[in-house]
């Protein structure tokens, strides 16, 4: 049996792994002093837990769970690549121009990461990770272009019940050591769940929601006289989820910057 992990047949990604392999190993050079806390913080220092039975344990993130925060923390602020056609200028290696042809202008429109992690891999810490890592950033920094607003975006109903359990209430920020305990003071995130789209709130926003609540209703492909949605759950009945997804999407596209996180990305 071959110890280690296979190679990737994208060649951008073995490139990147070994670039990100050894900015750490450089004890992050390039980064911002946040960062470089965050970092140090969540990989580098002891986190003692107590299971629901009383036994201590020591918390630590997976390999993969830490590469991902990582690479995007790499690529979004040491390295300042924003958009597909620069990842793969960069790391393309010999085949970079002929990988780059199929590019699109919409594919490079926006700052765009793509993050694979098996099943039961934990891709909900790395979204809690890029969360955290993204607010205090913007809060910190002077200069920093991240957002204090968040918008996580669930395939379906089944997916949005199991993130409600971890992001409602902000549970998985008070579980997890995500927060330096000197930093908690500056924390200041609300959750609004996709059927509270209305009031106001202080500080950031983490919204919640299953990607049917954000389509265009001038763009349903509906029967008009239907009444209710089942998407892979209990009927929703449609008046209402065109109410609160406007109301939603009014709250969303007010704020200047938001960082939007599909979980299983593939389905969205």
């Amino acid at each position: 049996m071959k110890q280690g992990r296979r190679a990737s047949p994208i060649e951008v990604v073995n490139n990147l792994r070994v670039a990100v392999r050894e900015w750490r190993e450089a004890f992050y050079i390039g980064a911002s002093d946040t960062t470089i806390q965050l970092l140090n913080h969540w990989f580098n220092r002891a986190h003692r837990k107590t299971t629901p039975d009383g036994e201590e344990f020591e918390f630590r993130y997976y390999f993969c769970q830490r590469e991902a925060i990582e690479t995007l923390i790499y690529l979004k602020e040491v390295r300042r690549i924003e958009c597909l056609s620069q990842i793969i200028a960069e790391f393309g290696g010999a085949n970079a121009e002929l990988q780059a042809l199929g590019i699109t202008e919409d594919e490079d429109a926006w700052s765009r990461y793509a993050f694979k992690l098996a099943t039961g891999a934990g891709k909900t810490k790395v979204m809690s990770l890029c969360i955290v890592w993204s607010y205090f950033h913007a809060l910190r920094e002077s200069d920093s272009e991240m957002a204090r607003h968040f918008v996580v975006i669930a395939p379906n109903l089944t997916v949005y019940e199991r993130l409600k359990d971890d992001f409602g209430n902000g549970r998985v920020f008070d579980d997890d050591p995500l927060i330096p305990p000197e930093w908690r003071g500056d924390w200041n995130l609300s959750v609004v769940l996709q059927d509270e789209a209305s009031g106001a709130a202080t500080g950031g926003t983490l919204y919640l929601t299953n990607i049917h609540r954000l389509y265009d209703p001038a763009k349903r492909k509906k029967n008009a006289e239907e009444e209710t949605y089942a998407w892979m759950g209990p009927a929703v009945s449609k008046s209402k989820a065109l109410d609160t997804g406007a109301a939603l999407r009014d709250r969303i596209t007010a704020h200047r910057r938001v960082m939007v996180l599909n979980d299983e990305a593939h389905h969205v």
